[in-house]
């Protein structure tokens, strides 16, 4: 049974462990407010966590119904004179992920191997102990099956992340980690190189420096001169406003072909390799392209010539512990595996009062901060505008490109048949993502077929060696598909009381900016007076390294 409190009272209760909650949680207590930290999940990160391999496929077979799960309260009720409303969070958070599906692959070397026993394959199957009972299809074919237990054996050395992001080396998360100290928990690795496909075919290497310009041997020299007479304006555009004047409002790739006599393979690169529009060129104006550009640009160098980190195990989770730890050590209190029954509303004012936990003991507290599975039915709306993303986790035999710890490979629109852009990082055993043999890709794009699969296959039948056809190209061993929503306050009823905050899920951006200013807006919309996870004693920008 989950342990009782002793003490009911807080200045805020937390639900959820995910990567804005938990900011949030070390920044309030370290101003001295009392914070009890509740997630139902028996792991931090929420919609935000990396799991290993078994827990990835029991992930998998939860949110597509085939594990049974409490379906919680569903009557509305009163508790001491106050309004009790139920949650779901099972239910709530099944619903925002779709088009859920994984296969299992037979390597080349495997298909050779296809003679293999039965006995031999039961007795494989019995060394990863139960775990294959529950995972293995009866539709494996023993080649397959090989692949699957394989992966079993190894499943503690994979950190696999359900939203992966990468972090600009300077940016607001960034700064944040270094001024709270949190980064001092932390490991990194530079992303070593960024590709980008073209419609001949190819991947080449995208020049991101000046002196990645100056030695490509990809660009030709009118292109290299354009793009070195672009990245020194980008640099510091606002200083040259009359090279812009007129365009501000004006698609971006307007811009970059007028004034630069930019396009084709190289318009590309400046637009989704560097610039790293998610959308379609025309949806981002001449002015956010700059802002983007300039932000890219002036990262570079600070950690090498790169201009993205890489959090190692897994980056969201392992920084939403780093800030749970804070918060531990100003006096919050965490509790996983812990769920809440209803949500307690004073009718009189529409306030939040407090909960009514897994115990059924009351908690009360003057802020709510949760994460939106835990937000009761009839204070969500549908949403039919809302973003949906499509994402692929794929482990693979070997790397696509070079043997890098950590890539980022862009396929533009339409390169693919697809109609948004599809980034795909690789990441190799150096990130402690996967084991030393194996390398795992991170697919993503804006949704707009009928599945994640649908939006992700053709760009992944470049990468890998689906069919059988190319040899040269990795060979796949698992691929899990799925779609998630992008839910914010637009999926929210105007009945919501205001002492109930909200967070975001993760969006579809490859960075964690959005959301680290999301946490700092909900800090000073609660407590406009108080410093925001002030600069900590221990640590500073010299002390902040790459692994």
């Amino acid at each position: 049974m989950p342990q009782q409190l002793e003490v009911t009272e807080y200045d805020v209760i937390i639900l959820g462990t995910g990567f804005v909650e938990s900011i949030l949680a070390g920044a309030l207590a370290k101003t001295g407010k009392s914070v009890l930290h509740l997630d139902t999940n028996e792991y931090y990160g929420g919609s935000w966590t990396s799991f290993n391999f078994r827990e990835l496929l029991d992930w998998a077979q939860l949110l597509q119904g085939h594990v049974e799960e409490s379906s919680g309260n569903c009557q509305e009720t009163y508790f001491e004179g106050k309004k009790a409303l139920p949650t779901n969070f099972s239910k709530i958070r099944r619903q925002a992920y779709s088009t859920i599906e994984y296969e299992i692959y037979a390597t080349l070397k495997q298909t050779d191997n296809a003679e293999e026993s039965e006995e031999s394959q039961h007795k494989r199957e019995q060394n990863t102990s139960e775990e294959t009972i529950h995972h293995v299809s009866t539709g494996l074919t023993n080649p397959e099956r090989e692949t699957l237990t394989t992966l079993l054996k190894e499943s503690r050395q994979y950190n696999l992340d359900i939203a992966p992001k990468i972090m600009p080396c300077r940016g607001e998360l960034i700064e944040l980690l270094i001024n709270s100290g949190v980064g001092r928990y932390l490991e990194f690795k530079a992303l070593d190189r960024t590709y980008i496909y073209s419609d001949q075919d190819n991947f080449y290497k995208v020049p991101c420096s000046k002196e990645d310009v100056f030695t490509s041997q990809t660009v030709s020299l009118i292109d290299k001169r354009k793009l070195m007479r672009f990245l020194t304006f980008a640099l510091d555009f606002t200083t040259s406003p009359e090279t812009f004047d007129g365009y501000e409002e004006k698609p971006y790739d307007i811009f970059l072909k007028e004034k630069f006599q930019i396009d084709g393979k190289l318009l590309s690169a400046v637009l989704y390799a560097i610039t790293l529009i998610r959308t379609k060129a025309n949806d981002v104006n001449t002015i956010q392209g700059l802002t983007y550009t300039q932000k890219y640009l002036k990262s570079l160098g600070r950690y090498g010539n790169a201009a993205f980190l890489v959090a190692l195990y897994g980056a969201a989770s392992e920084i939403s512990q780093g800030f749970c730890r804070i918060s531990a050590v100003f006096g919050g209190i965490y509790m996983l595996n812990h769920s809440v029954k209803h949500l307690l509303i004073d009718e009189s004012s529409n306030n939040f009062t407090g909960l009514i936990d897994v115990n059924g003991q009351q908690l009360s507290s003057t802020y709510l901060i949760t994460a939106i599975d835990y937000i009761p039915e009839n204070l969500l709306q549908e949403n039919e505008e809302c973003e949906q993303i499509s994402r692929a986790i794929v482990i693979i035999d070997h790397f696509i490109h070079e043997e890098d710890d950590a890539t980022l490979t862009i396929f533009p629109p339409d390169s693919v048949g697809n109609e948004y852009p599809i980034s795909v990082l690789q990441f190799s055993e150096g990130t402690r993502t996967c084991p030393e043999d194996k390398y795992v890709l991170y697919m993503s794009t804006k949704a707009s077929g009928e599945s994640a699969k649908e939006d992700l296959y053709k760009a992944l039948e470049k990468l890998v060696n689906i069919s059988n056809n190319d040899s040269s190209l990795s060979s796949p061993l698992f691929a899990l598909f799925y779609r998630h929503k992008y839910r914010d306050t637009t999926s929210l009823s105007s009945l919501l009381p205001n002492n109930i905050i909200v967070t975001n899920d993760p969006d579809s951006s490859l960075d964690f900016e959005a959301a680290t200013i999301q946490a700092k807006q909900l800090f000073e919309k609660m407590y406009p007076n108080e410093e925001f996870l002030p600069v900590g004693p221990d640590l500073d920008d010299d002390e902040f390294s790459l692994d």
